[in-house]
Parts: structure tokens; sequence; C-alpha cells
């Protein structure tokens, strides 16, 4: 905030009659917890205001879209890298580990006979 806005402000509150902080917050578009805290300023009273719920949007800092990808790209080569890592040391497949057709016992295999279950 400008000296020259919080003026403004300044002026605004001390007309006769005074404009509501709701008002004044609207004409500057400041907040209308600001506008509070000059109010009490003005009227000198010491008590120190109380904590917001959110943060005051001058201290808010945006993330710039190139820090934005540069954090998404490292999350994603990460995840290659676990990846490949996982495929490296994995242990090799051997086809003598697996059984040649898909039921291990091959009497246990379904026939086509239609004759063994008459309907």
């Amino acid at each position: 905030m400008t000296p020259g806005d919080r003026d403004r402000i300044a002026e605004m509150l001390l007309q006769d009659p005074p404009a509501s902080c709701r008002a004044v917050s609207r004409a500057t578009g400041y907040s209308d917890w600001t506008i509070r805290k000059i109010a009490r300023e003005l009227d000198g009273d010491p008590r120190p205001m109380k904590q917001r719920r959110s943060q005051a949007q001058e201290s808010t800092e945006e993330v710039s879209a190139l820090t934005s990808w540069l954090v998404f790209g490292g999350i994603v080569a990460g995840f290659a890298l676990v990846i490949w890592a996982g495929v490296r040391w994995a242990p090799r497949l051997e086809s003598q580990d697996f059984p040649p057709n898909f039921h291990i016992d091959s009497f246990a295999e379904r026939s086509n006979d239609e004759t063994q279950f008459p309907q």
C-alpha cells in the first residue's frame, strides 16, 4: 500500500458522515480488514487486531510456470528411474520355470467329447 492510498483511505474515513469500512473497501480495492485496521489507528485504539483467517493477497507469491514444469518433469523422471531400476535388477524369468501348457496336469483338461455328458 502506498502512502497516497493510505491518505485517501484516511480522508474517506474522516468524512462527515464517515463512510462504512465496506464502502471504503469497495472504492479503494483493499480488503475490509485493512480498512478496519487503518480506522482503528486513526481512532488511537492501541489494541491489536485479531489474526486474519486467510493470508493477505499482497503477500501471496506466485510460482512461475517454468518452476511448475520443472517440478513436474522431476517427478516424472523420478518415476521413470524407479521403473528402470526395478526392471534392471529384477531376476530374469527362465522358460523352464513355467509349464508349456495352460494346465499343469494334462489329464485334468476338458475334452470336447460330447458323448461323455448326455443331455
